[in-house]
This record gives C-alpha cells, structure tokens and sequence, in this order.
C-alpha cells in the first residue's frame, strides 16, 4: 500500500493525507490554521537552518554553541551502521541506551543489558533499515533530504528514582519584530503504554483543547529550572518564525533534545478547528522561515 501511496501526485497526495488526519479540505498557499503553515513551510522553506538543526547530530554542536555542552546528551557512538556486537560493548562501557538515525523522525529503539540476542538484532536491523530511506521525501519535509544518514547512539537518561524522564516540547512562535515569543508547552505522558498529552501557556496555565492525541492532566507541577528552560527554548527558537524545542529536566539539569519544524507533519487533528485557527494567529511571520 506505501507503494502505491507514493505512486500518486504529491499534490494530490498531502491533500488526501491532510484530510484524512486533520480533518477539513486544506488551503496551503494561503494558509490560515496551523497545520496548512506546517504545509506551507514544507512547500516553500527557505531557512538553511533546518538541515542544521534536523540533523540529530550536527545539531548538538550548533545548540552547544548557544546554550552551553552542559545541556547536551553525550554521543556514544556515531556511525554508517551499527551492529549486534557493537550495540552490545555499547551496553556493557554505558548501561541502558537510546538508539536513532539521525536524518528522521522515526522510531526511537531502547536497549537495556536485559534484552536478549532477538531484541537486539531487531532494534539494529530497524535502525540500518531507517537509515536507507529518504525521509524528506516520505514525509515532504524536504529538509531531511539535505541531511547525510547515519546512526546514533546515546546513553539513556534517567531520573533519580530510574523512571524516565519528562519531555516538555515547547512550541514558541515570534512576534514580527521578534521582540515578543509565545509559548504553548505540550507534555505527553505515558509515551510507550497509553499516550495521552496536555497542554499548558508560558504561566503553566491548563489549555482546554486536545491535540491528536486525547487529554487527561490539567495540571502539571512547575519543575525545578523551569525559568531557564524557558530561556533555552525562546533562544533556540529565535531564528525561526516557529519552532517546537523539545528539552528533558532531570531533578534540575536541563537538556536538549530536538528542533522540530513540521510538528506531526501539519496533519495533527484538533479538538476543535477553533485551536488550529488560534494557532495559526499566533504564527505572525513567514511559514517558510
């Protein structure tokens, strides 16, 4: 079925995809709600950014550079392909692992000394598989079409209790003069078992809306370090007209995760249009920047 998927126009194609997720009959060349900007941007970007800092690996250096390497994950091993062998000395010098191709947004693999001889061969033959596929062309987000594949493989962060840590993804939108940033925080929760996300203002104010995914929380407790890592995501953001800057908090220590620039590739379904639209307004400047 992807086979034929792809065999139709790309035009025709997002258009059917957009419907069928988001939910209404999209216009992309004079867009209005979120998602027809998220299209927009994947018509008509502009940003040489976005190869940069879509490049899981590049991009450490480049938010290094703005926010300090205190705030970076340690690479622990790069390469054109990993093996079981590898993947197990890996596990043995730095315990618990996050394995990724660089060049997506696909599936994230885990590895724990637990996993057995299958679950590791599996987790690396998925890997080396992501890595032959021309992401920017699957999802027209042509930017990770620039980026060269390669695996990486990080150490797997963990609270103090050993649960895993929160992701906080903050959305931040600027203002025509840059001068003024707004952010909307998503939280998701129960990522591997029953997904369910929430959303809260700069002030951790609740937001009455779901987002393709369906609302549980409305609360949230301000975590240790919130005010810097509100300075982090507003400073990473600054370059775009719109960026999500997804940063982990372990008892305090704030790191930096990813940039997105096609959050759920401009298809995520609302609630209600009334938050697409709403979102839309919030993103004054050009889509394609």
């Amino acid at each position: 079925m992807k086979k034929i998927y792809r065999l139709v126009p790309v035009g025709l194609r997002e258009r059917a995809a957009f419907m069928l997720r988001a939910g209404y009959y999209p216009q992309f060349k004079k867009p209005v709600t979120y998602n027809q900007k998220v299209n927009y941007r994947k018509l008509y970007w502009k940003n040489p950014l976005f190869i940069t800092c879509s490049d899981k690996i590049a991009v450490k250096e480049y938010v290094a550079d703005k926010i300090g390497r205190e705030h970076i994950i340690d690479s622990v091993f790069v390469g054109d392909m990993i093996t079981p062998n590898q993947a197990k000395q890996l596990m043995e010098n730095y315990g618990s692992l996050v394995v990724k191709a660089n060049h997506n947004s696909g599936p994230v693999q885990f590895l724990d000394k637990e996993d057995g001889e299958e679950t590791i061969r599996n987790v690396c033959h998925n890997i080396n598989q992501q890595l032959k596929e021309d992401y920017g062309k699957v999802k027209q987000e042509p930017w990770y079409s620039h980026v060269k594949p390669k695996v990486l493989v990080e150490r797997k962060l963990r609270m103090a209790d050993g649960s895993d840590p929160c992701d906080y993804k903050f959305h931040v939108f600027n203002d025509p003069d840059r001068s003024r940033q707004t952010v909307i925080l998503q939280m998701d929760y129960d990522r591997h078992k029953m997904l369910h996300r929430s959303f809260f203002n700069e002030s951790l104010d609740w937001l009455p809306f779901s987002w393709k995914q369906p609302c549980l929380k409305t609360s949230i407790v301000r975590p240790p370090g919130y005010d810097r890592m509100l300075e982090i995501a507003k400073l990473l953001a600054l370059p775009f007209s719109h960026a999500r800057i997804d940063l982990y908090n372990i008892d305090g220590s704030i790191y930096f995760g990813e940039i997105t620039f096609a959050h759920a590739s401009g298809r995520g379904k609302f609630s209600s249009i009334i938050y697409d639209k709403w979102l839309g307004k919030l993103w004054e400047l050009d889509p394609a920047i």
